[in-house]
């Protein structure tokens, strides 16, 4: 019988092994960040051996998640941002006002799904000008929500603050207004950085909408209105005034009929249409 040669020895290969740095939470895949982050929220899975009352402990756990572990790093913050949206979304839709639409997530905002670089730059202002004018909304909304909350659950005395009806009468179809400019033909609103200062097409970043009961107006700024660096410029200029309609939709398309009389030279810089 032929007897099978030994294998060859072995020997410690030649190339160095590629360092991966050393483990942290920081260097976990996001899904798994995420479900660490969510075990915070949960008294069973985490336990405290100072817990008293139940919502005064769901409270605690959420500010803590808010003011405390958003605060880490970027995927920290980015995890703790997408928990806390998906928890309070359901608050924020039921105290919407009648006929006025809303899109708290739209395209531009972050929202965590794949794995980013921890390395990779990132400011404040940078996370701030990626997400939708409604967003930045709702992420107020939770910030009133979750100090509220905490209160409320320290005392019995707490009283609901005005933020909230500022939030739901004026910021909120203000900023979906300005979302859905964003559909407009892209020679009335374009996506540029750069400000056109007295023409069209008016650049996004440096536009507001300023809505009362009767009236509608956008302003543009002499610097971005989400994320500007401290020392920017300052002033604003009206640019257009319209009559204000029932819906935030109705609304934006009013402004675009006068954005485009506006090209077409019946409508002047700053006017007003009835």
């Amino acid at each position: 019988m032929d007897l099978i040669p030994p294998p060859p020895p072995y020997s410690a290969s030649s190339s160095p092994a590629t360092p991966h740095g050393p483990a942290s939470l920081s260097n976990l895949p996001l899904h798994l960040l995420h479900r660490i982050l969510s075990y915070t929220l949960d008294q069973k899975a985490t336990p405290s051996k100072w817990y008293s009352d139940s919502e005064e402990e769901r409270a605690r756990r959420i500010w803590g998640l808010f003011r405390g572990l958003r605060g880490v790093d970027r995927r920290f913050h980015l995890v703790a941002t997408s928990i806390l949206r998906t928890l309070y979304l359901d608050q924020y839709q039921t105290q919407l006002l009648a006929g006025i639409s809303s899109d708290p997530f739209p395209a531009s905002s972050i929202i965590p799904t794949t794995d980013t670089d921890p390395s990779s730059d990132f400011t404040s202002h940078s996370f701030l000008a990626l997400r939708g004018r409604e967003t930045a909304v709702y992420d107020r909304f939770i910030a009133v929500r979750c100090g509220e909350e905490l209160r409320k659950a320290e005392s019995e005395l707490s009283e609901e603050s005005e933020g909230l009806r500022d939030i739901f009468s004026r910021l909120q179809p203000a900023a979906r207004v300005e979302d859905l400019l964003l559909s407009l033909p892209t020679r009335l609103i374009t996506l540029e950085s750069r400000p056109n200062y007295g023409q069209l097409p008016l650049s996004h970043a440096y536009l507001s909408v300023v809505l009362t009961p009767t009236w509608a107006q956008v302003w543009t700024h002499a610097s971005p209105v989400v994320g500007a660096q401290r020392g920017a410029r300052t002033g604003k200029e009206l640019v257009l005034e319209v009559r204000r309609q029932r819906g935030c939709e109705a609304t934006v398309q009013r402004l675009n009929q006068g954005l485009q009389d506006m090209i077409n030279g019946l409508v002047s810089w700053g006017g007003r249409v009835e």
